[in-house]
């Protein structure tokens, strides 16, 4: 069931309310502390359907935070002819393949005006991405973040690998180091983190 739904009420307890729009529990809101970014950047975001409603998923962040941002539902089974016809000029792919350039190295003039992000669990991203020929069309540009993930509480497979919104911030910071508001992101997205750490049982978290 997925948390936009109250949950059932179990006998002498009253069922638990989320909010709408972050779709955490009203206790756990995290509305009230996202800053919006004004970004001149388009952020197009491609997300696997099992994405939308993952209980730690970054996106819904982004998207109250984020004023040039549009999430897009792709699945890897679905035609997504329609995606690709409405891609503007100078759209690149944020994916670590081999081929691509490191934003960070590009010069300002080729730097891309729009960026495209696939959002998923690795193993989904790839799935997409494999799916989609047009993906591979576009042109690719990849980070080099400096410090691994702080995604702790959902493993990335390699160091490099950061999540969605982080990935978003330090892309931003290259293209456009003068948006203010990147920062309060990522402190938004910690503390995101750290609350669903300590509901975690040690056991369960990654090693």
């Amino acid at each position: 069931m997925s948390s936009r739904h109250r949950q059932p009420a179990r006998e002498g307890r009253s069922p638990r309310l989320a909010c709408y729009q972050c779709f955490k529990p009203r206790v756990a809101c995290i509305c009230g502390s996202i800053e919006r970014v004004a970004n001149q950047t388009g952020i197009i975001i491609l997300q696997h359907p099992r994405e939308r409603f993952h209980a730690i998923g970054t996106v819904r962040i982004v998207r109250l935070a984020l004023e040039n941002v549009h999430v897009q539902a792709c699945s890897p089974w679905a035609d997504s002819s329609a995606i690709r016809a409405q891609l503007p000029e100078r759209t690149a792919l944020l994916y670590p393949t081999a081929g691509a350039r490191e934003l960070a190295a590009l010069p300002v003039a080729e730097r891309p005006r729009h960026l495209v992000m696939l959002d998923g669990t690795w193993f989904h991203a790839k799935k997409m991405y494999d799916a989609h020929q047009w993906l591979h069309d576009l042109p690719h540009v990849s980070l080099a973040p400096r410090v691994p993930s702080r995604y702790r509480i959902r493993p990335e497979p390699r160091e490099s690998y950061v999540a969605t919104l982080e990935a978003i911030v330090y892309a931003l910071r290259i293209i456009e180091p003068q948006t203010r508001g990147l920062d309060s992101l990522l402190r938004c997205f910690a503390a995101m983190v750290d609350r669903q750490a300590a509901y975690t049982p040690a056991a369960a978290r990654p090693s």
